[in-house]
């Protein structure tokens, strides 16, 4: 009787009909659907300062978090399990070559720019992780069983970084994160998608270049009157090229002689719009990533009681939807079967969220006063020792009581025998 391991057992050359196969994200350098007339790529679209920003800003706000594995017990209880391999692989350094900070920002990096990250899960013989190897998202093909109920990944080796496993993965042993999906399959690449806006912002960088190479100039036309024959106004446009183009050729004076008059086509920067040009397509990147501006330095329209609100926003609805897909992925492949519901991955987002001093000090003052938290465990967000004993229990002020009681005694003993 077949098995549903003998699906991952065939031959990777052997192939259904049926099977259907859904690649992995990446894309090749093409200018279809592009008008902007530029190729765009990952590694393209990095030159732009807008999107290195972007990509550098979630990656590195996310791999700065902590992550720990907690645990529920039967009173819905929380607590870190610090002991647990777990805990120590995906926060501390979950391969070889990769720290906890270096891993987490290189998944956020593939799934800015590719929209997927794969990562191999090494286990040992028992069944439980020993390492967590990220694979490039070029080197991994996505393959869909022709029931629709599997899904398996086909690695290729790579030629600069190698991967200890090559050949056909099962899910069980592939950490695979999705960023936006249209079928559930495999994340949408935003630079792909967006290949596009993309385009345009290359072209204005490449139009900037060209222009204050050019003397700030977009050229003109030198007027003879005789008539030049073809090699003498290849020499006079090549005399011309060399001593007045280019920014440092700006400003000098130009002697014509037998006649000669140019005729300039200059346009005014702001008759073309350059500047707002490039201002709009700061704004219009940013938007692809959902990162508010003052994160990638452009304070043009920020103020003092904006940012604070624009930074919550930043941590809600841009660093949150990243987090939960990673504690998802972690949970589902990582934790053992026999502990999934009590056994969990969490970010804490405490640091990211807490501002100022003074902000938290109120935050915290009217947490302990109306007994959400203890005193402890303020000092531990703020990363003091606890202190023990009485700093560990939970208080609530007391002051408070019905208008008809105004004037009663209020000692703590009365209240309390109460």
């Amino acid at each position: 009787m077949a098995s549903i391991f003998d699906f991952f057992t065939r031959k990777p050359q052997v192939k259904s009909q049926e099977e259907r196969f859904y690649g992995s994200g990446i894309y090749k350098t093409s200018l279809m659907g592009n008008a902007s007339g530029q190729p765009v790529d990952k590694l393209r679209s990095l030159q732009l300062s807008t999107v290195w920003s972007c990509v550098r800003v979630i990656s590195e706000t996310i791999a700065s978090l902590p992550i720990s594995l907690y645990e529920k017990d039967a009173t819905d209880k929380r607590y870190i399990l610090s002991s647990n391999p777990l805990h120590t692989l995906v926060g501390e350094q979950p391969s070889t070559l990769y720290n906890s900070f270096n891993f987490f920002e290189k998944a956020l990096v593939d799934l800015c720019l590719d929209g997927n990250f794969y990562a191999y899960i090494e286990r040992n013989n028992g069944g439980l992780p020993t390492q967590i190897i990220p694979i490039q998202c070029e080197d991994v093909t996505v393959y869909v069983s022709p029931d629709g109920r599997e899904v398996y990944y086909q690695i290729k080796q790579n030629e600069t970084i190698p991967y200890p496993f090559t050949g056909r993965v099962g899910s069980d042993n592939m950490l695979h994160i999705k960023g936006l999906s249209c079928d559930g399959i495999v994340g949408k690449s935003p630079i792909q998608t967006h290949a596009q806006s993309l385009g345009v912002s290359l072209s204005i960088e490449q139009f900037a270049g060209s222009y204050f190479k050019n003397g700030s100039s977009l050229g003109g036309i030198l007027k003879h009157p005789g008539t030049l024959k073809p090699e003498t106004a290849k020499r006079l446009r090549a005399s011309w090229n060399e001593t007045y183009s280019g920014s440092i050729n700006a400003g000098k004076t130009a002697i014509l002689e037998e006649g000669m008059e140019f005729q300039s086509k200059t346009i005014p920067n702001n008759a073309a719009q350059f500047l707002e040009t490039r201002q709009y397509q700061v704004s219009d990147i940013a938007r692809i990533f959902r990162v508010p501006n003052h994160l990638i330095n452009d304070l043009s329209n920020a103020t003092y009681s904006n940012i604070e609100a624009q930074q919550i926003d930043f941590a809600v609805h841009t660093i949150t939807p990243w987090i939960k897909r990673i504690e998802m992925a972690l949970n589902q492949k990582l934790v053992p079967f026999n502990k999934k519901g009590s056994q969990y991955f969490k970010f804490n987002l405490t640091a990211l969220l807490r501002g100022d001093s003074k902000s938290r000090a109120d935050y915290y003052r009217t947490l302990v006063n109306i007994g959400v938290m203890s005193p402890d465990e303020v000092r531990s967000f703020e990363d003091m020792n606890s202190m023990g004993g009485e700093s560990e229990k939970v208080y609530m002020q007391s002051n408070m009581m019905p208008l008809d009681r105004l004037g009663d005694s209020t000692s703590r003993q009365e209240i309390i025998n109460e």
